[in-house]
């Protein structure tokens, strides 16, 4: 056979005609683009990781009496991804632990497929999944010297949390699960006022010094609202119960963690779009014994090993990450803002117009004013979002711009919310949760802020 040389294969399309070599071009150029695109991203992703590899975190110490902790965790396996070796150091210094899971992680339509062997699966296959999931939580807790006796599975919509916080918030208004086909658990409705519920009582009765829970950042729909729920059960305490330390740590991020894969002699690092961001991160150095406990626990999720192994690996590390926030304050002087974290997934760092940077909000006179900045110009296409919901159970949706619209050539995008919508009166302290995000529709979301924290302090 003729090998054919690359000149030769140039000297052949120069001698198309020229129509053909405009269709060659077309059809090459937004694949090179493509490519370019992600050359750049996951190239920049490794240099940020690489630089800060050099940068050493803060330590949090292991936690010792008389402190006490409390887990939360969106689905079985999270607890061990992001506090693993945290659980198994605390418990080895004789620190109370106990470990709470919102969902069952049953809406994982190819774990339940693998498991009940067909396709589709029916809702009880997806029962029996959470049952599995359940079970294997508890397997894995035992090796990080976690006991049934302090383990609670509320037993919420997997996929549903943030339903739950949005639209279904009240009783006489419960979501559904499009998977299990459930809509309650045995202590009522799935809604949002019972998920904030159970979360307060668990907190009054176990009094934990320190809450650990999934960032508000985080990817995952359900991750994220974990933390919105956690800070809103933390708000309804009395005033005589402790008020704990807030800690957040990350499951999914964009490309997170660096390197994928099991590597457990490298650290963990934060996610490198976290650099500019407001969450103030402190390192855990896992010791051989804690490393081996979290590998164990870990191997006992089998039905999310043989789909996931890989990613769930990469948090096998010699150190974890968690990070620590501060609620800004209202008032009118000058903006309250939180910085958002930037370019750290391929389709924002090459769309800067949709990629979020900060969130800013003040209080003029009756009317609270939210100013959402980008790192780019906005963008045709684009919708463009923001979520409030107050202490007091009142929730708004506001869309700041629309991909109907011609798109105003801006970084910033402002509206402004009348107080009384939110339940509020001005000289009323409250705590308020603001989301942005920017998306192609409202489901398909391409960054967002999460729900984030705001105290609004009485006016004298």
């Amino acid at each position: 056979m003729r090998h054919i040389h690359w000149r030769d294969t140039i000297q052949a399309v120069q001698s198309w005609p020229r129509w053909k070599r405009y269709v060659l071009i077309a059809t090459l150029s937004p694949a090179l683009l493509i490519g370019l695109i992600s050359i750049g991203f996951y190239g920049n992703l490794h240099l940020i990781a690489h630089a800060k590899s050099n940068v050493a975190l803060p330590v949090l110490p292991v936690p010792t009496n008389p402190q006490r902790l409390l887990i939360v965790a969106p689905h079985c396996d999270d607890e061990t991804l992001g506090a693993g070796g945290l659980i198994a150091q605390a418990r080895k210094k004789g620190t109370p632990v106990h470990v709470v899971f919102l969902t069952n992680g049953d809406a994982f339509p190819a774990a339940c497929a693998l498991v009940a062997r067909r396709v589709p699966p029916q809702a009880h296959d997806y029962v029996h999944l959470g049952e599995l999931r359940q079970k294997e939580a508890l397997a894995a807790l035992r090796q990080l010297g976690v006991e049934q006796k302090e383990v609670t599975f509320l037993g919420y919509p997997d996929q549903g949390l943030r339903a739950l916080w949005e639209t279904n918030w009240l009783p006489n208004k419960p979501f559904r699960s499009r998977f299990t086909q459930r809509s309650s658990t045995p202590r009522g409705p799935y809604c949002g006022q019972n998920v904030t519920r159970d979360l307060t009582a668990l907190l009054e009765s176990f009094r934990p010094t320190d809450v650990y829970v999934t960032h508000p950042a985080d990817d995952h729909a359900d991750h994220s609202m974990a933390a919105a729920f956690t800070e809103a059960a933390v708000t309804n305490l009395p005033p005589t119960s402790p008020n704990p330390q807030l800690h957040y740590y990350i499951v999914h991020r964009g490309d997170w963690p660096l390197p994928q894969g099991y590597s457990p002699q490298d650290p963990l690092l934060p996610p490198a779009g976290f650099s500019k961001a407001d969450t103030h991160w402190q390192t855990l150095p896992l010791g051989t014994e804690a490393q081996k406990a979290k590998t164990s626990a870990l191997n006992r999720y089998s039905s999310q090993l043989e789909l996931c192994g890989r990613q769930l690996r990469s948090f096998l590390r010699e150190n974890e990450i968690f990070g620590q926030l501060t609620a800004p304050q209202l008032h009118t002087e000058h903006p309250a803002k939180i910085r958002d974290a930037q370019g750290d997934d391929v389709v924002r760092f090459a769309n800067p117009g949709s990629d979020i940077t900060q969130l800013a909000a003040t209080v003029e006179g009756e009317l609270l004013k939210v100013t959402m900045e980008l790192r780019g110009t906005t963008n045709p296409g684009i919708r463009y979002g923001l979520r409030a919901r107050s202490s007091t159970g009142a929730f708004v949706a506001r869309t700041l711009h629309s991909p109907t619209l011609p798109p105003p050539s801006s970084r910033t995008l402002s509206c402004t919310i009348p107080l009384a919508q939110l339940g509020i009166e001005q000289r009323t302290a409250s705590t308020l949760w603001l989301s942005a995000d920017t998306g192609m529709t409202s489901r398909y979301i391409v960054d967002q802020t999460g729900y984030r924290e705001f105290h609004l302090s009485p006016t004298p």
